[in-house]
């Protein structure tokens, strides 16, 4: 499974990349939604960890304007918290919402439920 995550805070960026390869994930990473874009356009991806505040713009609107018509299934990881923003992602389509600070090994299993969800498709 090809994942993307796209997030700006580089701490949070290397100690995923660590866990991932730890769990034999292969794991792309983009700081920007115009690196997220170039990603996805240029190679196949099965799932996005996305964050909501980016350095260039709202990963709500890129969900919606983007990754939701390539039904590309998308888990938003944020610290956005408000009851409205987590209702608006998950009513927009996004598989789950996590928010931060987060535990990685519930993220995993996040994971491989969206993973178990695909097999059976």
């Amino acid at each position: 499974m090809e994942i993307l995550l796209v997030e700006d805070n580089l701490s949070i960026v290397k100690g995923l990349e660590y866990s991932f390869k730890q769990e034999n994930y292969i794991l792309n990473v983009a700081t920007t939604l115009q690196q997220a874009t170039k990603i996805i356009e240029e190679q196949k991806v099965d799932l996005i960890i996305l964050d909501i505040t980016l350095p260039d713009g709202n990963g709500l609107d890129f969900y919606e304007n983007i990754v939701k018509r390539l039904n590309i299934s998308t888990i938003f990881l944020t610290a956005q918290d408000d009851e409205e923003t987590v209702v608006k992602g998950l009513n927009l389509g996004a598989d789950d919402y996590i928010t931060k600070p987060f535990s990685t090994k519930e993220l995993f299993a996040r994971i491989n439920k969206i993973i178990l969800r695909h097999k059976k498709n």
